[in-house]
């Protein structure tokens, strides 16, 4: 582990552990809870994917009370027109579990949208489950997500549930539980509490808010390193991910998460016209690798201690590396002697050097343009 790096529990909690609490452990020895919580669903332009997922939430072995449909504003005539038929779509589907709609009356924008939701939500309930438009629930998805919020209510150190698998390979042998520890946040089916989303308040900062200050400043860990390119793009080229930031904004926090060894959902969005990213295409492999519709995992953590894998920090050298492994990845001057600074090491420092000059020419042609560097 880098002594020089920065520990994510070492920054400002709001939450406070309670050590007397005694860990679940199986998942079927959780009761419901005696409100079960809404699933909280985004349409948009998709009328094609959500006539998939509305009827898998119907097929759920527990049928959730209600469902908060959330639908962003229109950017154009054709985009209304695909709206109008999410509506209908919803609105029929109220009859099969309660359906609200609540519609934008301007465009948002997927991200804000999201964040906007989720907040609203959470200013009525003390729990919820995210779905989005692209994301199929499996059978025991929404029976599961119930149970796991119930079994960590109270572990106020856990953000959040996901019922997505997505993990680096070399760690599957190494977790027999059904479920692990993660730092990572998935939107794929997501479930959280009220008091840990307005602790966070993602509503009030701008949107690629990064509260570590800079890409390079973030925590390199095997979880992370996709996180810290995802953010470079995001401050390089004024983008926005609402899950990239608020990965970010847990992490900071010190927030760990549980996820699944086996999804609990299955994607359909990837090369559709319609979607954000990956909007063309095929399925990349790694998209639905852990899905499994007849998943119903049972056995929890017995630590909520990220396993040392997960928990140690790059070296300076493994960091550039995986830096370098994105072409069009750079450095400003301010990055590169932050680096130079945070790892000492002769063999770090030739690494970040030989990075920095490598893409100094990208940094050239940025400065000419008046873009920021």
């Amino acid at each position: 582990m880098n002594p020089n790096a920065t520990n994510p529990q070492d920054n400002q909690t709001s939450y406070s552990i309670n050590q007397n609490l005694k860990l679940p452990v199986l998942l079927d020895d959780i009761s419901l809870p005696q409100e079960l919580p809404p699933i909280v669903l985004l349409a948009f332009t998709r009328p094609d994917l959500l006539q998939e997922v509305l009827p898998a939430i119907a097929q759920q072995t527990l049928h959730p009370s209600q469902i908060l449909a959330f639908i962003d504003g229109p950017r154009n005539e054709k985009d209304q027109l695909l709206i109008d038929q999410c509506i209908s779509l919803l609105t029929e589907f109220s009859h099969t579990i309660p359906v609200k709609i609540i519609k934008q009356p301007h465009n948002l924008g997927c991200d804000a949208h999201a964040i906007w939701a989720l907040t609203e939500t959470f200013s009525h309930y003390p729990a919820a489950i995210y779905l989005e438009d692209d994301t199929i629930p499996h059978p025991y998805f929404y029976d599961r997500m119930c149970r796991l919020l119930e079994a960590y209510r109270h572990f106020t150190q856990v953000f959040s549930i996901t019922a997505y698998a997505n993990f680096p390979s070399e760690i599957r042998e190494l977790i027999s539980e059904d479920f692990m520890v993660s730092r990572r946040i998935f939107a794929l089916g997501l479930a959280t509490w009220a008091d840990r989303w307005q602790n966070l308040n993602l509503a009030d900062y701008p949107q690629g808010y990064n509260p570590f200050g800079h890409f390079y400043k973030i925590p390199a860990t095997i979880q992370t390193k996709y996180t810290i390119i995802n953010q470079f793009f995001i401050e390089a080229e004024n983008k926005k991910d609402w899950v990239i930031t608020l990965t970010l904004a847990a992490l900071y926090q010190g927030y760990i998460h549980i996820t699944p060894m086996v999804s609990l959902v299955h994607n359909i969005g990837f090369g559709h016209s319609q979607a954000k990213t990956y909007n063309t295409g095929t399925e990349p492999s790694w998209a639905n690798a852990h899905s499994d519709p007849s998943a119903c995992p049972n056995k929890l953590p017995s630590s909520l201690e990220l396993i040392k894998p997960l928990a140690d920090y790059f070296d300076g050298v493994e960091l550039a590396k995986h830096l370098e492994s994105s072409q069009s990845l750079w450095l400003s001057p301010s990055g590169i002697w932050y680096l130079l600074g945070k790892y000492s090491g002769w063999g770090s420092r030739v690494a970040f050097l030989k990075l920095f000059f490598s893409r100094i020419l990208i940094l050239i042609r940025r400065w000419r343009s008046g873009k920021p560097i």
